[in-house]
């Protein structure tokens, strides 16, 4: 099967998630073709980069033709080869800034191999401005805007430790955050993007955090961060600065706007960025991190039965967590039962999970009765019948997906049960 083209939500920034999340599961690790887009700088992506792997020395991958032009991007005129990232901060021992090259990430650091989950705080959106009946500020997006990536890099604990940040308890940390930026490329808000981190999370090496430069075992790609980017496993996705040039320890969070003026559940009251403003909300409430438990039904498909009257369904979705998922559930009858998914992919700590069910029922009044089928008649006179399948998940903290979610005016971290509807 060719590689089909993402559905674009926006142009420029460019913007788009896979068409079809029944092709989505079938993948436990997301090929390059399916990984959603996410930017907000303007350049102009190509999904026909011959593989990267193929070049013998990666340090020419810039200069290459496999390497597409991007125009508000700021030329890499070092090429791969001596790209280098700034470490500084309040710290004593980086007084005076330290820098790192591609090459010494590459060559100096021991390559750790993360399978994460990579999720836009935006995913859901869509749903979230469907279900609540109001519009909310963002792309819309479906919920293809995650994705399962095996990745590569350098320890981020080992690049801070060479920098001369001291090793320490989580304790000794208090306080401090690491905030990555981008000076690359120009953004939509601001004059480069940034984020950041608790820099006890960054120091943690059970939290896995990599300075990467690899997904899928080939080099990044132009538009997925290439040479290096952040991954910060179980973290929302705008955490993981790709092209980052410049990494610093400060006692604030980032100054950057998309760290204090968006990616913030605000209250419901708040309607308006003018509101927001005025009324001092971006500071009141606490920056997202951790990705909520969620899951979404990806496919409901009907298999074969004996009778017309008998119904035999397959259902299939993917759910995520800050922690492993522990357990996936589906209802046909609008939440009052549920049964157990069968979990059919999960690896390591951070990775998505995929689920797979099977339900069987008979089509009559009871069905009717109990809410597992609603029926509708078209103009035509012909009787439409219609059932909704609902998924939740639960993770090994006893974090519960939610059977409802509030809105908030960004649209962003929706975790209300997945859902899909099929005629039967």
């Amino acid at each position: 099967m060719g590689a089909p083209e993402l559905h674009v939500l926006s142009e420029a920034p460019y913007n788009a998630e896979p068409p079809s999340l029944a092709e989505l599961v079938q993948h436990p690790i997301t090929p390059l073709h399916l990984i959603y887009a996410r930017n907000h700088c303007t350049f102009l992506p190509r999904h026909t980069f011959k593989s990267p792997a193929a070049l013998s020395n990666s340090a020419c991958f810039l200069s290459s033709p496999f390497y597409i032009a991007i125009p508000a991007i700021k030329s890499l005129k070092s090429g791969a080869a001596t790209y280098a990232v700034k470490i500084d901060g309040e710290l004593q021992c980086l007084e005076e800034a330290k820098v790192v090259t591609y090459q010494d990430i590459l060559l100096r650091f021991p390559r750790k191999e993360v399978v994460a989950a990579l999720v836009c705080a935006g995913n859901r959106r869509a749903t979230m401005a469907d279900r609540t009946g109001k519009e909310v500020k963002g792309i819309k997006w479906g919920d293809g805007a995650a994705c399962n990536v095996r990745w590569a890099g350098a320890p981020l604990r080992q690049v801070l430790l060479s920098a001369g940040v001291p090793d320490g308890d989580r304790d000794s940390y208090e306080g401090f955050h690491v905030c990555f930026a981008s000076y690359v490329a120009p953004c939509e808000d601001d004059k480069y993007y940034g984020g950041s981190i608790p820099l006890a999370d960054a120091m943690d090496e059970k939290q896995d955090a990599l300075l990467a430069y690899e997904m899928n075992g080939e080099p990044l790609t132009p538009d997925h961060g290439f040479p290096l980017r952040i991954v910060v496993p179980g973290t929302y996705g705008m955490r993981w600065v790709k092209w980052v040039d410049r990494i610093t320890i400060s006692r604030e969070e980032s100054p950057n706007f998309y760290q204090q003026k968006d990616y913030k559940i605000l209250p419901d009251t708040v309607t308006s960025r003018e509101i927001a403003e005025s009324q001092g909300w971006w500071s009141r409430v606490p920056s997202m991190q951790h990705l909520a438990c969620n899951s979404v039904v990806a496919d409901v498909c009907r298999l074969p039965s004996p009778r017309p009257n008998e119904v035999k369904l397959k259902v299939m979705g993917y759910a995520y967590s800050h922690w492993p998922i522990s357990r996936v559930e589906i209802s046909v009858d609008s939440g009052r039962t549920w049964e157990d998914a069968y979990i059919s992919y999960q690896e390591g700590q951070w990775s998505w999970t995929l689920w797979e069910a099977e339900l069987e029922f008979t089509i009559d009044e009871e069905a009717e009765r109990a809410g597992v089928i609603s029926v509708d008649e078209e103009s035509s006179g012909r009787l439409k019948r219609n059932m909704v399948v609902f998924s939740r998940a639960v993770d090994s903290f006893g974090n519960e997906q939610k059977l409802s979610h509030q809105w908030n005016l960004r649209g962003v971290g929706y975790s209300g049960p997945g859902e899909r509807s099929i005629e039967v």
